[in-house]
């Protein structure tokens, strides 16, 4: 089998923002940092009314530290070779799918969790018994 080199990586050149609104930002950032960033701070402005969020009175880690965090974490990282987000979705997708495949077929679960053999099953008694 030959490998074919494809070389469209070389030719997705992420956006990035240097400024807003004429005021420059201290590093450049993508799209994609930002919409982790403001993702964040959403969820953070909604959490802000329930604790044990709302008992941190820490204005910058609340809405700035937090979103950072988030936004580097989630765009610079990888967990199993794969993106954060799209590697927890695949971990909750496994929690909640059944278990029991052969060759992709999903199996059928024994009713009372019981096993049933309908052989012979044989043993012997060894000599380390308990003696009478």
């Amino acid at each position: 089998m030959k490998q074919i080199r494809v070389y469209n990586q070389v030719f997705r050149i992420e956006k990035t923002v240097y400024s807003v609104q004429g005021i420059n930002l201290p590093l450049p950032v993508s799209y994609r940092q930002m919409a982790f960033f403001v993702g964040t701070l959403l969820v953070m402005v909604f959490l802000n009314k329930f604790p044990p969020i709302s008992w941190i009175d820490y204005f910058l880690i609340k809405f700035v530290a937090i979103p950072v965090i988030v936004a580097w974490f989630f765009t610079r990282k990888t967990l199993d070779g794969k993106a954060p987000h799209r590697f927890i979705l695949r971990y909750l997708e496994h929690l909640f799918k059944a278990h029991h495949f052969a060759r992709y077929q999903e199996l059928e679960k024994p009713r009372d969790n019981c096993y049933k053999y309908t052989g012979e099953v044989t043993y012997r008694l060894t000599s380390g018994g308990d003696s009478k």
